[in-house]
């Protein structure tokens, strides 16, 4: 270890000023026997290493005392192994040892060459060491303080890094506004050099004021977020979003960190942050219908169980959303969430797909076989989609797995056990399939412990400005527009349409409309021809016999509900078999 040549010239210069005032010579000796610093005799040998066995030597070595005193070398038991001990000049000698992080590192002495010296230190050995253990003392603050500052400038490098690899733009200023310091990022973005650092702040960002900042926050305690500022040059006009946090010493702010962005990239961000922000929980789910909120209060209820789930509502509605927020809600949401179409899958697929194969189960089959969807899901939710159009002949195969909790791989004879929770969802009403025969009665019961109907776009009419608005901030911040709103008849288009593809195809409209608008709100020139068509041709015209039986329908639908018992009750006021009132149903939607 080099502390005490770390810091050679300090002790030089201490070991002259202190050796002049006690008029005695003195050394400094570090752990590998180097004179560090010394006067007379010494400063000349300053460089040398002395050989072990040396009175250093044992002192470093052996002694634990805090100084010794050796008052006559001739004779002191110290000093008899030395190589040097014949020619030795030093006559005595009070010896102290310099400890720094429990051990010894050096020696400090003062050292006789003369007999008047030698009757001194004899004499004065009681204050002599209590000066030379002070002065130990003070060497080792100072490698102390060094080795801080060396710590300091490396955290100091380690910080400038970080700044410097950050996306941000970052600019420190002083309680004057004086810039302090600028990152690579804000070099980079506002196209500065480092000539920059002592002007003001106010001559990059027209109008910045940082008195004006903190005038109404005097002690600095909150830092301010999304600040819009411009950068502004005669051939630049930049908008950034800025984040300002005070830098304080005690309860006095000293100055102030600007930390910014382009307004394009924050928008671009948050736009990330909603997309995926809208898919997790049941909280991010939009809406404010009283029966889309009932909808979320249950589902929470029954979220952390395992019993199965059957989601209904028509295509477009958020099925397989509410489905992922369920998993989401629950304890298995460390574990996989697992979807299978099965609308998507052929028929024939189906199997492997859902419950895997060995090696050589079939022509083609990937060696070492592949574990299916249910394996994949295990200990999480496997949510089957569209679970109306899974052949009837599989179903019983789905019901024994469910039973059973068991899977066998096709081509394999070891059986294998599977924690799953099932959701499945459908836009049929598989009780008229039952009575059909195109889906299995045991199995619907075990798919319909839990059921939920999801009302389509048009029965919560609330919603769809919300919706409309929801979706505009997310596509304004994703293609970068800056549309503020959509104009009074555009409203009311929204407001009349049926939407059949329900929230899907209201917000393929919102992407459409932004992409197309050019002005500051959206104009129905920029909806869908779909949208629009429907608009031109009279969007509540109840005056044809068609949309008078439509408005009945929904009437009863509405009085008596639209499971099936409320459906037999409207079929029947309606005067039409049940039969007939799906039919018309499956028409209209």
């Amino acid at each position: 270890m080099k502390e005490l040549k770390n810091i050679q010239d300090f002790l030089q210069q201490v070991s002259g000023a202190f050796a002049a005032a006690v008029d005695i010579e003195m050394a400094i000796i570090d752990n590998n026997l180097e004179v560090i610093a010394g006067t007379g005799r010494y400063e000349k040998e300053i460089g040398f290493v002395y050989s072990e066995g040396c009175m250093t030597h044992q002192v470093l070595k052996f002694t634990q005392e805090k100084c010794i005193l050796v008052d006559d070398t001739r004779t002191s038991p110290l000093c008899s192994a030395c190589p040097s001990f014949k020619s030795c000049e030093v006559m005595a000698a009070i010896m102290c040892p310099i400890t720094y992080d429990n051990r010894n590192i050096g020696t400090i002495s003062l050292l006789a060459l003369e007999e008047r010296h030698q009757q001194r230190i004899s004499k004065n050995f009681e204050k002599m060491a209590q000066f030379l253990h002070k002065l130990s003392n003070f060497i080792v603050s100072t490698i102390n303080e060094k080795r801080m500052v060396a710590r300091v400038n490396i955290l100091a490098d380690q910080l400038k890094t970080v700044i410097n690899s950050v996306h941000e733009g970052i600019i420190s200023i002083d309680s004057s506004g004086s810039i302090i310091n600028i990152n690579k990022t804000a070099r980079s973005l506002l196209g500065l050099d480092s000539n920059w650092v002592g002007a003001q702040i106010g001559s990059l960002f027209k109008g910045f004021n940082v008195q004006d900042i903190f005038k109404d926050n005097p002690a600095g305690k909150n830092s301010i977020f999304g600040k819009e500022i411009t950068y502004a040059t005669h051939n630049l006009s930049l908008p950034l979003y800025c984040s300002i946090s005070p830098m304080k010493e005690g309860n006095q702010v000293i100055g102030a960190v600007i930390s910014f962005r382009k307004r394009e990239d924050m928008r671009r961000i948050a736009g990330k942050i909603m997309g995926e922000d809208r898919m997790n929980t049941l909280d991010a789910i939009k809406g404010s219908n009283h029966q889309i909120i009932e909808i979320k209060k249950k589902m929470k209820r029954v979220a952390n169980t395992d019993s199965t789930i059957l989601i209904y509502g028509e295509t477009g509605t958020g099925k397989s959303l509410f489905a992922r927020a369920i998993h989401e809600e629950s304890y298995r949401k460390g574990k996989p969430f697992v979807t299978v179409n099965c609308a998507a899958i052929p028929a024939s697929l189906l199997e492997s797909e859902l419950f895997g194969y060995e090696e050589g189960a079939f022509t083609g089959a990937k060696k070492g076989g592949k574990p299916g969807k249910f394996e994949l899901a295990h200990e999480g939710t496997l949510f089957l989609d569209e679970i109306g159009d899974m052949p009837l002949n599989f179903q019983v195969k789905l019901l024994q797995v469910i039973e059973s909790k068991n899977i066998e791989r096709i081509g394999g004879i070891k059986s294998r056990s599977v924690d799953v929770r099932l959701i499945s969802a459908t836009n049929q009403d598989l009780e008229l399939m039952i009575e059909k025969g195109n889906f299995r009665e045991d199995l619907f019961y075990r798919l319909n412990v839990i059921p939920f109907l999801i009302p389509p776009l048009r029965e919560r009419k609330e919603d769809i400005l919300y919706l409309m608005h929801h979706f505009l901030d997310y596509y304004n911040a994703m293609l970068n527009k800056e549309i503020t709103g959509f104009r009074q008849d555009t409203r009311e288009i929204f407001l009349a349409y049926s939407w059949p593809g329900n929230i899907r195809e209201l917000e393929n409209a919102i992407e459409y409309a932004v992409n197309i608008e050019v002005n500051e709100v959206i104009v129905p020139d920029s909806l869908p021809a779909k949208v629009l068509e429907f608009d031109k041709g009279g969007r509540e015209d109840f005056t044809t016999l068609e949309k008078l039986e439509e408005r009945a329908i929904q009437k009863a639908l509405t009085t008596y509900g639209s499971n099936v018992k409320g459906k037999e009750k409207a079929a029947d006021v309606l005067g039409i078999s049940r039969a007939t009132l799906y039919r018309k149903l499956k028409k209209l939607s």
